[in-house]
């Protein structure tokens, strides 16, 4: 527990930088359960808030997180916004999907309905629509099956656009405009200049993606966490480059992101358990526990932190 501390390395601020909101358990837990108790517009809101947190992040703003208070209706239309450029982006292939089914003889039935409604309702996995709906039409449909190399090209044409679409998002952080994800050459240049750190910020927002879903029972709490970890990962390649590249000029030197590479704000200390962290403020008190995985830090509940000390 003397453990020599040390800051917390950049590579690791992405799941941790939460806990420098003096009340990040309360914004998190108010966002973890909209989404557990209202997911239909709990997913919008999420989506939403992140997209606040942009501003937060690039301009230094203090408390780091948004404010609930008064800001739910303006994040779920944020929310929705963003959406809307989620789906533009997967339109062209809905529609591809939909002519194929189509020009074979498959027409629609009560089941369309029944796969809308539940992807209407469960609205965090909708993005997974439409690979849902290749898979079945591939392997388990009873008519009309899909030929294997039509959906490896489907599905690889999927996979690329949702790759594509945070370098998307990446315009919208710079102009504040939602219409400027769809720019995709200046999102396509955004990948190029700056190819290693976007597909470093993919793996370290997979991580995190990864341990929020799979953080039973706290996922939809976890799930919450990591949208903010994401926004926080992909928004700082903006601010990683933009000394040096003209087209990051809208980054302003006051942002989180420049304030945390000057102060000393977080620290961690060993504990007993060799994959957990004590993560201290600057005056030294402890501010969470926080356990490791790969380069993520990842901010532990308050009832499992009690459980791990008690048990030390």
């Amino acid at each position: 527990m003397n453990a020599a501390t040390r800051g917390l390395e950049t590579r690791e601020r992405g799941g941790a930088f939460v806990v420098l909101d003096p009340e990040w358990r309360q914004k998190i837990f108010f966002g973890g359960l909209l989404i557990l108790l209202c997911h239909p517009i709990g997913w919008p809101i999420a989506l939403g808030y992140r997209k606040v947190l942009i501003s937060h992040l690039a301009t230094g703003r203090d408390p780091v997180l948004p404010e609930w208070k008064g800001n739910v209706c303006r994040f779920y239309l944020e929310g929705l916004k963003a959406m809307g450029v989620i789906f533009g982006y997967l339109m062209p292939l809905y529609t591809v999907l939909l002519g194929l089914l189509l020009a074979n003889g498959v027409r629609p039935n009560e089941y369309w309905l029944y796969a809308f409604l539940f992807f209407a309702i469960a609205t965090m996995f909708s993005t997974l629509s439409f690979p849902s709906i290749v898979m079945y039409w591939t392997l388990f449909s009873e008519g009309y099956r899909i030929p294997p190399w039509i959906s490896v090209l489907l599905l690889t044409c999927y996979g690329l656009i949702v790759f594509f679409i945070p370098a998307g998002f990446l315009q919208v952080s710079q102009t504040g405009r939602y219409l400027s994800a769809f720019h995709l050459l200046a999102a396509f240049r955004t990948i190029v200049c700056h190819f290693k750190n976007y597909v470093v910020a993919w793996y370290r927002s997979g991580i995190m993606s990864l341990s929020g879903h799979f953080a039973l029972p706290f996922a939809p709490w976890g799930v919450f966490w990591c949208y903010l970890g994401i926004i926080y990962e992909f928004n700082s390649i903006l601010h990683s480059d933009s000394d040096t590249n003209s087209d990051l000029a809208s980054c302003v030197t006051s942002s989180w992101y420049d304030r945390l590479k000057t102060e000393d704000s977080l620290k961690l200390r060993s504990t007993e358990y060799s994959f957990v962290y004590e993560c201290l403020g600057i005056d030294e008190k402890i501010v969470c526990l926080m356990i490791k995985i790969g380069p993520t830090l990842i901010p532990l509940p308050s009832i499992v932190e009690k459980c791990l000390k008690r048990g030390e």
